[in-house]
This record gives structure tokens, sequence and C-alpha cells, in this order.
């Protein structure tokens, strides 16, 4: 596969994967990670999940390639304080993953965070008045019942998203900053910036939102896909 995709500024890419696509192709995907990735992995304690990282990191790397014309394997994460993945480049990125979805996103210059969630069948109140700005918690016990589980997942990916754009973990409460489920494009004031945070259709049993500083003028969707010669394609 050619390496061809470039990215531009204020340009956004959204890669999504369903992982059980690639479970035959786990133990080919685990040759292009690095020892701390593979030790990472037989750190889960069920298979599946050593599995599904396993594939999620995998796939990334060959993502990456795709973009910087250096080998999955050759590539070479840096961490930062709270556990977050970058290169030494222009091109930042982030990773989330959920059950067996995963999303990856890419920009240029300015930080990126993404996260998808799996929508269960109900949550707790208790979490959201915990977690969640007093905004957030009043518009979502505002809604009618039917509405509040999806609207619950929107916000936390939401704020999930923001708090990985930063990249420092918890160190900026949850509470402290308002996203509202009845916005997929918004404007989230925090720590004295404004953030995008933009909710984006990924599954219809998933939430999945990305957030960035700098202004998205375009944003472009692909997914990896496993046809029936065990090939990666690129749909766009």
């Amino acid at each position: 596969m050619n390496n061809n995709i470039n990215i531009h500024d204020n340009t956004v890419h959204i890669w999504r994967l369903c992982l059980s696509d690639f479970t035959q192709d786990s133990h080919k995907l685990a040759k292009l990670l690095s020892p701390d990735e593979l030790d990472r992995a037989k750190r889960f304690h069920f298979p599946i999940h050593q599995e599904r990282f396993t594939i999620t990191r995998g796939l990334l790397r060959k993502t990456l390639s795709l973009y910087t014309g250096i080998a999955p394997e050759a590539l070479l994460f840096h961490y930062g304080e709270h556990g977050k993945p970058f290169l030494d480049s222009d091109l930042k990125f982030n990773v989330s993953h959920s059950h067996d979805m995963a999303v990856f996103a890419f920009t240029v210059h300015k930080e990126i965070g993404i996260d998808i969630e799996k929508t269960e069948a109900s949550f707790k109140e208790s979490v959201a008045k915990r977690f969640f700005s007093p905004a957030e918690y009043h518009e979502l016990m505002q809604l009618p019942d039917t509405e509040r589980v999806i609207a619950f997942y929107k916000i936390w990916s939401g704020k999930e998203a923001l708090i990985k754009t930063l990249g420092k973990g918890l160190y900026t409460p949850l509470d402290s900053f308002t996203v509202s489920s009845q916005k997929d494009s918004q404007s989230v004031l925090c720590n004295a910036e404004h953030y995008l945070v933009n909710h984006i259709n990924i599954d219809a049993h998933y939430q999945a939102a990305f957030a960035t500083i700098e202004p998205v003028i375009q944003m472009i969707e692909w997914r990896w896909i496993h046809n029936k010669d065990y090939e990666y394609c690129l749909i766009k």
C-alpha cells in the first residue's frame, strides 16, 4: 500500500474499525508492536482484551505509516506524563476503543483527543451527578427518560475527548466544563481556552466524539475493512 495520505491544516481525519473483523490477523499485527506494547497487552487478564489491544495498536501503527512513510514496526512512540502517545512529528493523533469498535483521530500541529463509548441499556444517575457539570446534569435530567441514556453517553464521550486533548488525565476536573448533548458540534470553554467538541456517527450502538483547539474546516472519515483475501483496504 502506498504511503500517500496527506493531511492539511484545519483538517481532521477520523478512522474507524471493527476489531472482530481482524481477529485472524492478531498474531500478524502483534509483530508490529514494540516490546513495551506487547508487555502491556499481556497485562490484560482476559484474552479478548489482549487481542483487542493488539489489533488496535497494530492497525494504529499501519495507519500512522500511511501518513509518515515510516514502516509500522519502526515507529517510535513517546508518552506524555499521563500516558498519551505521540510522535516526534507535526502529525497529532489519538486513539480510543470500546468493546468491538476502535477509532483514531489525526490532525496536524494542534493536539486532538477522541473517545468512543459503547451505549449500554442504562446509566447510573449518581455517576452523572458526581462527574457532570451542574448544567450538564440539569440538561440530562430535563430530557424524557427515553432520551437520557443516549444523552449521557454523548456527554461522556465529549468530555473524555476533551480531557484526552489536554493530555493531563483528570488533572482538569470533569465537572469544570460543559458539553451539551443537544449539539453535534460546539465550542467548549475549558481552562480559559475554547475547544471544538464534535460528535461523530460511528455506529448505532456507540457514541463517539473528538476535540481539538484548532478550528476545523474539513473532516474526512475513513475505515479499515478486511476483505475475503485478508488484505486491508481503505474506504474514504
